[in-house]
């Protein structure tokens, strides 16, 4: 697998896929913004509920990123 190249001008928008709110514009997904993510989820999606540690693939399952170009 190679590495992705530097895109500064590039941008991820993470939304969740249960009720759609935009949780972070990043470059990258670092700890700080999985918290916000793990954090929306727990309130958003009571109906399933994410586990007390959740993987990464846990979380990313039920959000939907989507590349978008700077302002």
């Amino acid at each position: 697998m190679q590495p992705m190249p530097d895109t500064p001008n590039r941008l991820f928008e993470v939304a969740c896929k249960g009720c759609g709110q935009v949780l972070v514009t990043v470059e990258h997904l670092r700890d700080p913004e999985i918290a916000v993510l793990e954090d929306h989820l727990r309130a958003c999606c009571q109906s399933e509920p994410l586990p007390d540690a959740p993987l990464l693939g846990e979380i990313m399952a039920r959000v939907r990123v989507a590349a978008v170009d700077r302002a």
